[in-house]
């Protein structure tokens, strides 16, 4: 009986150590949380300075250069080609020919057309004067019809036939395409297409020349969406202010469409502002302390984000912001948060890189 209640009181003093050192364990634990003063338990927090600058929110899609104008040349009657005058990659003006059919039928058609109206001139009554004037101009259209002209000033790519070959009206002659101008057509999100408008700026860069950024300019939202798999677009057009030789249509374009800007305002990094319950705060760095300061922001990048009251340029504030805000008052200690205790955790600046 005496050796059972022994072993009691083994048990029991070994329970009382246990909890005893747990207990000094977690007061240890929390007292370096709750920011202790020995300088081995200093954290070291990177800060940077508010700082005036440019942020230009944009707009991000990709697409295809395009010419502004482009067109496959056809004939518009059925037809032997009896000339071809140009050739892949030369340079016409608007209204040259480019290729002729046989076409001596239709220029007998419109000489006897014209001898008739002459002749009708002479001592034919009003009605049939006009009658074989009809005849002459018709006769004049089927004419000019056998000779293809450029419809503006360009580049031939592709000629597609050959003098002697038969041809019809669906047959494509010559690919002509304007090199004047050239442009991207993109797809904007629906979310996003609220934000842009013909007239923005834009700066546009091809995987067939990344280094460059070459300026744009939104020409045409348009007024229909497209779906493809149960996602929502809508087309843009964007114009290039400048061409190049360079430029080519097919190559693959990702334009930054700007929507908004704001010059020389105070700014912070996107990561330095906490929010929590709608209210946006910074932590501000005083010495060797940190206070939370409720901000008010505006404009934001992605990676800045401009700061319209709360701070003001040359304050410094905790670069990366994920133990500030309201819980920057509550001490881990007491159980009610993760943010630093009263007054901050001791702080070495870190300038940021």
């Amino acid at each position: 009986m005496k050796r059972r209640t022994w072993w009691i009181w083994v048990v029991i003093a070994c329970g009382l150590a246990a909890a005893v050192a747990v207990s000094g364990l977690g007061e240890r634990v929390a007292s370096r949380i709750a920011g202790s003063r020995d300088p081995q338990d200093v954290v070291e927090i990177p800060a940077v300075t508010v700082e005036r600058r440019d942020i230009v929110r944009t707009i991000t899609a990709t697409g295809n250069v395009q010419p502004i104008r482009e067109v496959d040349l056809r004939f518009s009657e059925n037809g032997r080609i009896r000339e071809v005058l140009v050739v892949a990659g030369q340079r016409v003006e608007a209204g040259d020919v480019l290729a002729v059919q046989d076409n001596r039928a239709q220029e007998l058609a419109y000489f006897q057309a014209q001898n008739a109206y002459e002749a009708a001139r002479i001592d034919s009554p009003p009605n049939t004067v006009r009658a074989r004037e009809i005849d002459m101009e018709l006769a004049r259209e089927a004419l000019e019809q056998t000779y293809l002209r450029a419809p503006f000033s360009g580049v031939v790519t592709d000629v597609y036939v050959e003098p002697g070959q038969s041809v019809n009206a669906n047959d494509v002659v010559v690919h002509l395409v304007d090199d004047s101008a050239f442009q991207v057509e993109v797809a904007v999100d629906e979310l996003d297409i609220a934000e842009v408008q013909p007239g923005q700026t834009a700066m546009i860069r091809l995987d067939a020349d990344p280094e460059r950024v070459r300026e744009g300019v939104v020409e045409r939202v348009s007024l229909v969406a497209d779906v493809q798999g149960g996602v929502v677009t809508v087309p843009v057009i964007v114009r290039f202010q400048k061409t190049d030789p360079f430029l080519r249509s097919g190559y693959t374009a990702t334009v930054d469409i700007v929507v908004a800007e704001a010059q020389g305002v105070p700014a912070v990094p996107v990561e330095a502002i906490w929010e929590q319950d709608g209210v946006r705060t910074v932590t501000r760095v005083n010495g060797d302390r940190q206070e939370a300061v409720p901000v008010t922001t505006g404009l934001s990048d992605g990676s800045w984000v401009e700061i319209t009251s709360g701070v003001e340029v040359g304050d410094r504030v905790v670069a990366v912001n994920y133990r500030g805000g309201p819980a920057a008052a509550v001490s881990p200690a007491a159980g009610r948060g993760f943010g630093p205790p009263p007054g901050g955790f001791p702080v070495r600046v870190m300038p940021r890189r």
